[in-house]
């Protein structure tokens, strides 16, 4: 890994297809091509250029973010949390690949209880998950990641935005895919809560992929 190198969407693509994961075929797919469709390639690149070393990952999956993460960067613990105990297990045996350079731990969410844990790492992500909080949780769920963080510490929100109109191709993603409807936020919502519980907005980008209209906010404590 060059240490200038600006890291591609191919590259991550490659790299995922190489690997092997212990799941079903939509999980592979999923594991396989999601940068495709999802800006990874801008998260990973900032974790990259910053020198971040301890990331905590909300809603880990099946732990491929975790795996770019420790491929491409210089992290040195990734901890996440995932409320399917399938996911957690596929994320454990993708990155024990790297358990001698970089310590994991993913467990499982009770959906109530976020772990005291994440007040011990400098970068927190939440990649597509808040839209998959109900609704009536989803101010709560912010406000309860901004409690368990440390001071100086960064959130980085990457989700999907219902201020464009192809939000409802992702809808139907989730339909058919977690059969379930999103509850997403427009960017201006997103920015306008998180600062009213004490976030301070760092930045704000907007990316669409195919059919889908992603926004990412970079908040600190």
């Amino acid at each position: 890994m060059e240490k200038n190198k600006t890291i591609l969407t191919s590259d991550l693509v490659t790299f995922l297809k190489s690997t092997t994961v212990n799941s079903g075929f939509v999980d592979g797919l999923k594991v396989h091509y999601r940068p495709l469709i999802c800006p990874f390639d801008d998260l990973v690149n900032y974790i990259k250029t910053k020198g971040t070393k301890r990331v905590f990952d909300v809603g880990c999956g099946s732990g491929q973010f975790a795996m770019l993460l420790a491929e491409f960067t210089h992290v040195s613990t990734i901890s996440g949390i995932e409320i399917d105990s399938r996911l957690v297990a596929n994320a454990n045996q993708l990155l024990s690949r790297y358990k001698n350079r970089v310590l994991t731990a993913f467990s499982k969410y009770d959906g109530k209880h976020l772990p005291d844990s994440i007040a011990d790492h400098d970068v927190v992500f939440l990649i597509d998950v808040l839209h998959h909080v109900p609704k009536p949780m989803q101010t709560d769920f912010l406000k309860q990641l901004y409690m368990r963080m440390k001071p100086g510490s960064e959130l980085i929100i990457k989700d999907i935005n219902a201020g464009s109109a192809f939000v409802y191709f992702n809808k139907l993603h989730d339909l058919i895919f977690a059969r379930e409807i999103g509850n997403e936020w427009s960017v201006e919502k997103v920015t306008a809560v998180c600062k009213e519980i004490g976030f301070q907005i760092e930045s704000v980008t907007k990316r669409q992929l195919y059919v889908y209209p992603h926004y990412t906010v970079l908040l600190k404590k």
